[in-house]
């Protein structure tokens, strides 16, 4: 990631975390590491860390999988997720692509001189 991905990121998480009103503590990691990944992100109810693969990706891709990891932290925090909770489709993880991509417009369209849909 170059400087200005990097400065462009931690803005957005920001962004996220006060857009959804997130008060339990999260940790963001960013790895190249694939054989950590069975997908491109996960999150991790009990430590409140989400992980986010980012090599190869475009800097948009992987914020739209931290802000849907950060959803999955919300529900988490609004004692939503239980052990039931589908890796595809239902309510839980439609609500976390649908936001995601929110808050990515929301972002963009707050922050047009970073540009982050051609960073």
């Amino acid at each position: 990631m170059t400087k200005k991905q990097k400065y462009a990121f931690l803005m957005f998480i920001k962004f996220v975390a006060s857009e959804l009103r997130i008060t339990n503590p999260y940790k963001v990691v960013l790895s190249n590491d694939r054989g950590k990944f069975k997908t491109t992100a996960y999150y991790n109810p009990e430590t409140g860390e989400l992980a986010v693969y980012k090599k190869g990706r475009a800097l948009i891709d992987i914020m739209r999988s931290a802000a849907h990891e950060l959803v999955h932290h919300q529900q988490n925090q609004k004692k939503q997720l239980n052990k039931n909770v589908k890796d595809i489709g239902g309510p839980i993880e439609d609500e976390a692509n649908a936001v995601a991509g929110q808050l990515i417009k929301k972002f963009g369209y707050a922050h047009p001189k970073l540009d982050v849909f051609n960073l």
